[in-house]
């Protein structure tokens, strides 16, 4: 049966601003980036780096969190994520710094640069324009110009896969040893085979993002995440926050066990309101698998309602990126259901302007 969201004049209505468009050039904005940031040069010696600070706000922060989840693969040193107006007193001439902000004007990346410049850190830029670009020209710092023509909404967090590519580029260029799990051109493959599935254009019944957003309309959304698959849940939460303009929070297993599982016994309302989402692998230890099902019994007993969501990719990398690709369409079909525009946070902008 078809549905509205099978009705291409929904999307024309409400997606003013193209996302749509960018979503689905996720792959291609990776590949993108990820080959300009192996062409760069580098103004210091990556095996001379001791930690590494990534400064962003938002959408231009959320590469971090797949970076940090993904550390075992692809670090072999301290990565710390700054979301703030300073960095950290530890920083050195042997942190490195990558500054993100998409627009390039972001007030909170703009002090953490002068924070670097004042304590010598090695610094690289990743940005599309604005006077983060021009500080890094004339600070003669490694700058990553991402390809704004990729993203036709212009807004960071549909840029993610330009951020990512870039992000992922400048991380195993640190870590040469990581470039044997990250395959840049698979990794175009499986978003760009993960988005046709659950392209607009297919139809509600065989279209699971589509199913997924109908049956969770009007729920608060809780994500519960572990290991390769936590940044996942973070990012998730951005998208629903933005894009669907629906509260969502994330937690992670096994922290949560030993604190949440009480909490969800009041208010009673709670479940009337409330969804969960469980973001499974088969790639997680056995010891994560079982807390998994243990955490969904409890959940089935307090009356929740819940869903496991599973990659099926073989390789963690793989399933990153898969199961970015579905969340992301989830949160997109989210605030179609909800009427909203995808590209427009006016409460954001709203506080943006109360600060000039």
């Amino acid at each position: 049966m078809k549905t509205f969201l099978d009705d291409p004049k929904t999307y024309s209505q409400l997606d003013t601003r193209g996302v749509y468009d960018s979503i689905m050039s996720f792959g291609q904005q990776f590949e993108s980036s990820w080959h300009d940031t192996q062409f760069i040069s580098l103004n210091f010696e990556p095996d001379k780096i001791k930690n590494v600070v990534f400064v962003g706000m938002g959408g231009s922060n959320l590469p971090a969190f797949v970076i940090q989840s993904l550390s075992p693969l692809l670090l072999k040193i301290p990565f710390e994520i700054v979301a703030n107006y300073r960095l950290p007193q530890y920083t050195s001439k042997e942190t490195l710094v990558i500054l993100s902000s998409y627009s390039g004007k972001t007030e909170e990346i703009l002090s953490c640069a002068q924070d670097a410049i004042k304590r010598q850190c090695k610094t690289v830029v990743i940005t599309t324009d604005g006077k983060l670009k021009d500080l890094a020209i004339s600070e003669h710092w490694p700058l990553v110009l991402l390809d704004a023509k990729l993203n036709r909404s212009h807004d960071p967090r549909f840029g993610i896969g330009l951020s990512l590519g870039a992000a992922m580029g400048l991380i195993v260029r640190l870590n040469p040893d990581a470039f044997r799990f990250v395959d840049p051109k698979e990794i175009e493959r499986v978003l760009e085979r993960s988005l046709e599935l659950l392209r607009s254009d297919k139809p509600t019944s065989d279209n699971p993002a589509k199913t997924f957003a109908l049956k969770n309309k009007g729920q608060a959304i809780i994500i519960f995440s572990a290991n390769h698959l936590s940044g996942v849940g973070n990012i998730f939460v951005n998208y629903l926050n933005e894009t669907a303009k629906t509260f969502a929070t994330h937690f992670v297993i096994p922290d949560l066990n030993h604190h949440l599982l009480d909490g969800l016994s009041f208010p009673t309302t709670l479940k009337d309101h409330t969804r969960f989402i469980l973001l499974n692998s088969s790639l997680y230890p056995e010891i994560i698998q079982k807390r998994f099902q243990i955490t969904k019994d409890i959940l089935i007993k307090q009356n929740y309602q819940l869903t496991v969501i599973k990659p099926e990719s073989s390789d963690i990398v793989s399933q990153v990126f898969e199961s970015l690709a579905f969340l992301i369409m989830i949160s997109y079909y989210l605030s179609i259901i909800n009427k909203q525009d995808p590209g427009t946070n006016p409460w954001v902008e709203y506080f943006k302007k109360q600060l000039i």
